[in-house]
């Protein structure tokens, strides 16, 4: 995956983070909210000082925008869990079913 890609991947989880939309972001940077979904699918790359903007808004350090480790790989457990949790009682056992299956 390119740098751009990864970044776009790393911006979109940090603004869901924040539960932000995508519009919410890009007022909030004065930016139009398609540059904001080209960003996050990598097909935009920003200027260094979109970048600062991008991170105060997001509530981190510009470098924390770049670390791209799967850092996450210890959270997927309650990640599933959260994922689960927000399903309707069919889609809880559709995933439980899903789950079954990976096993086999």
């Amino acid at each position: 995956m390119e740098t751009k890609e990864l970044l776009g991947l790393k911006i979109k989880e940090l603004r869901k983070k924040n539960h932000f939309t995508q519009e919410q972001l890009a007022e909030m940077l004065n930016l139009d909210f398609g540059y904001i979904s080209k960003l996050e699918v990598g097909r935009n790359f920003p200027a260094l000082g979109t970048l600062e903007k991008i991170a105060k808004a997001l509530k981190v350090e510009i470098y924390e925008l770049f670390q791209f480790t799967n850092e996450k790989s210890s959270d997927f457990k309650q990640e599933i869990i959260d994922i689960y949790d927000k399903l309707n009682k069919e889609k809880q056992y559709t995933l439980y079913r899903v789950a079954k299956d990976l096993l086999d």
